[in-house]
């Protein structure tokens, strides 16, 4: 019993009100999925007392159906621990029951999967303890043995102990190449064992980072740069009872959540701006911006990359407003891309027509959907609309042959919302020379230079990606007002024609305009497959030539933009975690998703002069 001074209450209030909490400091809030035993919710003090020895404030999940209840509770933390349990049902990897189960609830089972899709949407960093890396592995496609000691092809070592929790019981060997040895920096541990089940087949998007001597997978993480992570045994029991090692691991997760933590504050006050995406190309197969579309058979000759022309291929668009809620992304260009055809008056025609549709064909299905999303035709707009919590969308044109050779047509695209126009595709047209075909006017032709003339008299910004570098010089001459790069890399990280050359970005940076990052792979790598670090690099470049004012992001999603750790709208507050991890501060994050590109839409769009 406790003495009678813990019992005043006078006492207790007292001691609280004389203990200095203010200002508060943000603690990283680590969710714990919990347990289903006899209609309790319960979880074992061992977690708890782990994340509290981390520097985490641990918050426990309910198991819970309602996913909009689910939603809410995931905004709340900043890391997700799936914890311990029973079996999971084999129908969920596509298989009878063929053994006697341990202590299937499929009530759990439903709702650890839910929360694993959920919190991996959002991008929030997860851990699977013993139960829950089986869970994380069956939820991206995997299978499980579903008795370990009677259907592993070999002997197995004994991986329900006796022992205490607290206790190793057999030993572990640690993959070079992972987290898990970065974190710990051993290629062995000892570690407890307390499971029924274990991995059979690995799911994509996964990693075995560990193996027990039976050649058991101990340890997983992701292999698509996300903050996913798995581990077979229980470390909390041993983290609790002090353990290096095990406190070690549960301090690195607890360090990524405040990461996270931080850079949704960060999105909280910032504007976040991807300033280039052709998902209209995809309107024609049924993509609907404002819900999550299920993958579409679309013609090959619309994705980069393909050679089975002809054939139908699936496809699941990048972009739309469920996903930028889930990627803290405010506002999107939306292109109308013209692929370049024949130079003829019926041609333009066409051209100038297909261009209007797309545009009209935006603007209703924006129309359709007020509450979650609206058309941006300027920089307030986009700064009105955060502030009612809805997504701005913009539009955009990828190529001037869509404006079918008649400058009049300029200030109608202003009316109808266009804020830039890229000059050029892949080819050269009427307006100048492109970065993918032989000079033929020795950059803007006297008819571009009229062309970038009456896009600053109607408030639209110049764009040179796709251009050739003599016509981007050319515009960043002609122009009265600064121009944008909106989806283009830095040539000196990978030499693709496409990417910019450090005079050109310093041109670019001295007329206040802004170079947009493009996140296509080829753009980013010449010797093999980039990832969101590759990425980073690009910005990382353009930051020390030229500063943070001038560098953004500019996707190029569903025109073939997308790599490991930024693959999709939902992915791109990875883009700030992974300046935070850099060092970047605040400030210069805001410039970067945002800040800058804003900076030049208000001088563009009120005119400011050079």
């Amino acid at each position: 019993m406790p003495d009678s001074a813990q019992l005043d209450l006078n006492a207790l209030y007292a001691a609280i009100d004389s203990t200095n909490i203010l200002p508060i400091q943000p603690v990283p809030c680590i969710g714990l999925s919990v347990n289903v035993k006899e209609d309790q919710y319960c979880i074992t003090e061992t977690y708890v007392q782990s994340v509290l020895k981390s520097g985490g404030c641990p918050v426990l999940i309910p198991v819970q159906e309602d996913v909009t209840v689910l939603a809410a509770l995931l905004e709340k933390i900043d890391g997700l621990i799936l914890t311990g349990g029973g079996d999971l049902h084999p129908a969920f990897f596509h298989e009878t029951i063929t053994s006697s189960p341990e202590s299937i609830h499929l009530h759990r089972d439903l709702y650890d999967l839910r929360l694993i899709k959920m919190a991996s949407d959002r991008q929030i960093p997860l851990l699977g303890i013993c139960r829950g890396l089986q869970a994380l592995n069956v939820a991206f496609g995997g299978s499980l043995y579903q008795d370990l000691p009677t259907q592993y092809p070999e002997t197995v070592l004994e991986h329900s102990q006796t022992l205490p929790k607290s206790q190793p019981s057999h030993t572990i060997r640690i993959d070079k190449d992972s987290t898990l040895y970065r974190v710990l920096q051993r290629e062995t541990l000892e570690v407890n064992s307390f499971h029924h089940q274990a991995i059979k087949v690995i799911a994509p998007g996964l990693k075995p980072t560990a193996y027990a001597t039976d050649g058991v997978i101990e340890a997983v993480e992701s292999n698509e740069g996300r903050r996913i992570w798995g581990v077979q045994w229980h470390p909390e029991g041993m983290a609790a009872a002090d353990d290096a090692d095990m406190l070690k691991l549960f301090r690195f997760f607890t360090d990524e959540a405040e990461r996270f933590g931080k850079a949704k504050r960060i999105h909280r006050h910032a504007i976040s701006i991807d300033s280039h995406c052709d998902t209209p190309m995809f309107f024609p197969d049924g993509v609907d911006i404002g819900k999550k579309n299920p993958p579409l058979k679309v013609n090959p000759s619309l994705l980069e990359g393909t050679s089975d022309e002809g054939k139908n291929l699936y496809y699941q668009t990048k972009v739309d407003v469920p996903g930028m809620y889930e990627g803290k992304l405010d506002a999107i260009f939306m292109v109308a891309y013209l692929k370049q055809g024949a130079r003829n008056p019926q041609a333009d025609k066409q051209a100038f027509e297909k261009t209007v549709s797309i545009l009209s064909e935006l603007k209703k299905q924006i129309d359709q959907y007020p509450e979650i999303m609206g058309l941006a035709c300027s920089s307030n707009d986009i700064r009105q609309l955060k502030s009612e919590g809805k997504k701005a969308i913009l539009s955009g044109i990828e190529n001037a042959y869509g404006i079918g050779g008649d400058l009049r047509h300029l200030p109608l695209f202003k009316a109808m919302g266009v804020s830039y126009i890229t000059l050029c595709h892949n080819g050269n047209n009427d307006v100048c020379d492109s970065a993918s075909d032989l000079p033929e006017h020795n950059g803007l032709s006297d008819f571009g230079r009229k062309v970038v003339e009456e896009m600053n008299r109607s408030g639209i910004m110049v764009d040179i990606s796709h251009t050739s570098e003599k016509t981007a010089f050319d515009a960043i001459e002609v122009s009265k007002f600064p121009v944008i790069a909106s989806h283009s890399s830095v040539k000196s990280v990978c030499n693709h024609r496409r990417n910019l050359s450090d005079e050109l970005i310093k041109a670019i940076a001295a007329k206040n305009g802004v170079i947009q990052i493009c996140l296509f792979n080829d753009f980013l790598s010449s010797s093999g497959t980039a990832t969101i670090f590759t990425a980073i690099e690009h910005i990382d470049y353009a930051v020390r030539l030229v500063g943070t004012d001038y560098v953004g992001i500019g996707s190029d999603f569903d025109g073939g933009g997308g790599v490991a750790g930024i693959n999709a709208a939902n992915e791109m507050i990875n883009i700030t975690v992974e300046l935070l991890r850099k060092r970047y501060t605040t400030s210069d994050i805001r410039k970067i998703l945002g800040g800058n590109i804003l900076r030049v839409m208000d001088c563009v769009q009120q005119k400011l002069l050079l």
